[in-house]
């Protein structure tokens, strides 16, 4: 038995490092795969969809409301009536005789058909659709801002990760340089100060790695404990569209100018609702009722009473604050439209502001490109000429800190871009 126990154990023993290892294993995200799970963890938007639901439902119930209205009910009443009385409307609007004695049991029929409400239903259905538009537009301004927070926030750790390595690289080429460099202790010191500067860089950039990595986890809204990394290319992404394209694409997609268009349409439709207020409404209804004083009585057409009724109805409203309500309604739609007016004037100069950042990191990136390239090879040459020195270290540090601003600048490049397309509300093309 121990035979057979031990391989065992043994086997098992093996198998959980293995599964312990596979629970630490990181799961290394594109960028693409950022914006997908933002997107679909994100609670905010989560919570736009219901909106949406909520809207489509309330659609159908503003039909509903142009469709004959049906009612099905029972009574039973045990009287000992001395004087006539009136039974309530929850209980069926009955009037009761003093004759009737002890038991007294009804059945109603009824229906009710709108044929005229001065276009109130018409109207509600209106604002209902609409609603629904402005659920959708705003589930696409919620999904627009997920999406640039998360595409800041992944070039973010991708800068800091890129600098951490950058620092090591050169931190590791300085140290090989350090080595073959004769020195006094004045220039020792001073080389000391350069090497650990490298690692001051590398500490630094790691932490805010570190930092933006658990704003990653906050991103895709998953637990702490969560395992994960980013991949990807920092290098410059060049935008094709002019500044009148974007604001033509601007004025065509932006969710938020979409939702205000929306809010237009429904401040027109309350000022017809306020409108048709002065408007009579027009019922068609129809009732049929069984009586008897007792169960059976109820299916024995000899000892019930059948009741049956058709009315049409008409209704003047008479209200003192028609015009009131007409003034505050207009009010409130010239509000919509100031407030449209301002936010196409703010649109348009977050498209410019966009646009001009984008050309000038474009542009500056390059010069800085230009220059560490003229840098590089001035340095490779000076380094096969003259032999190793403490001017050799200064001036790979002076090109770290070169290189550095190269990131940057590619950095602000991606984010120009990225804010370029929450601003016209479509991603570019590449």
């Amino acid at each position: 038995m121990n035979k057979i126990l031990l391989p065992a154990l043994a086997v098992l023993s093996m198998a959980l490092p293995s599964r312990a290892q596979t629970a630490r294993t990181q799961d290394v995200l594109s960028l693409e795969d950022v914006v997908s799970l933002a997107v679909k963890n994100n609670p905010t938007l989560l919570a736009s969809e219901q909106d949406i639901i909520i809207a489509k439902q309330r659609v159908r119930e503003a039909r509903f409301m142009n469709l004959p209205q049906f009612a099905l009910s029972g009574t039973f009443s045990k009287v000992n009536l001395e004087y006539p009385m009136i039974l309530g409307p929850e209980l069926g609007d009955r009037y009761l005789d003093p004759a009737i004695k002890e038991n007294f049991y009804t059945m109603r029929a009824y229906a009710l058909q709108p044929l005229y409400t001065g276009g109130r239903n018409k109207n509600t259905l209106r604002l209902a659709q609409t609603a629904h538009n402005q659920a959708q537009v705003n589930y696409e301004t919620v999904r627009t801002d997920v999406v640039y927070n998360a595409k800041k926030v992944f070039y973010t750790l991708l800068l800091n990760k890129k600098l951490r390595e950058l620092a090591l690289e050169r931190g590791l080429r300085a140290r090989a340089l350090n080595d073959g460099i004769r020195k006094n202790a004045w220039e020792e010191i001073e080389a000391r100060i350069l090497l650990s500067g490298f690692e001051k860089q590398a500490e630094q950039a790691a932490h805010e790695a570190d930092a933006y990595r658990i704003e990653l986890l906050r991103v895709l809204n998953r637990e702490p404990s969560y395992q994960v990394d980013i991949t990807g290319d920092l290098s410059v992404r060049p935008v094709g569209a002019t500044m009148q394209k974007s604001l033509v694409t601007a004025m065509e997609m932006r969710s938020e100018l979409k939702s205000e268009i929306y809010k237009a349409q429904m401040d027109d439709i309350a000022v017809n609702m306020a409108m048709i207020r002065r408007y009579p409404n027009v019922y068609l209804g129809a009732s049929y009722d069984v009586i008897g004083y007792n169960v059976n009585s109820l299916s024995e057409n000899s000892i019930r009473s059948n009741n049956w009724a058709a009315s049409i109805a008409i209704h003047f409203p008479l209200s003192y604050d028609i015009w009131t309500q007409v003034i505050q309604r207009r009010a409130q739609q010239r509000q919509g439209d100031l407030k449209r007016v301002e936010l196409q004037d703010k649109i348009r100069f977050e498209i410019l502001t966009a646009h001009k950042d984008l050309e000038f990191w474009a542009a500056e990136t390059r010069k800085r490109t230009e220059i560490l390239a003229a840098v590089e090879s001035e340095y490779g040459a000076a380094a096969k000429k003259t032999p190793a020195s403490l001017s050799a270290l200064r001036s790979l540090s002076a090109m770290y800190e070169l290189e550095k601003t190269c990131l940057e600048g590619v950095y602000q490049q991606l984010l120009a871009r990225v804010k370029l397309e929450w601003a016209q509300g479509r991603d570019l093309e590449e």
